[in-house]
């Protein structure tokens, strides 16, 4: 799958699992990717150090079989919107078994 972003912004962080703070100072959201494992997945992005701040973008992957036993790929692009700014941080949280994001930003 193309990225859109990925030419202008470089390689996403990639996360796994459970909250994980991934930028330390201000700056710009500008899109991530969120591929679903076998279970519900989400993705809440904080502009925080912590698990403590502020939701500033959240996602769900859907399921993609009658079943409920595997969620399918979410990407969403903030490029054509000028990025989502942010002041303090970015705290990730990935929930979902075998789920994985990639989060784009500056």
């Amino acid at each position: 799958m193309a990225v859109p972003g990925a030419m202008f912004f470089g390689v996403p962080t990639r996360i796994v699992a459970g909250g994980t703070a991934i930028k330390g100072s201000k700056g710009k959201l500008w899109g991530f990717l969120i591929e679903g494992g076998t279970t519900a997945t989400t993705l809440k992005i904080k502009d925080a150090l912590t698990d403590t701040g502020t939701e500033i973008m959240g996602a769900v992957a859907p399921f993609t079989d009658n079943d409920a036993s595997a969620a399918g790929t979410v990407f969403i692009d903030l490029t054509p919107f000028g990025g989502l700014d942010y002041g303090t941080g970015i705290f990730a949280v990935l929930a979902g078994t075998g789920s994985i994001a990639y989060v784009w930003f500056t």
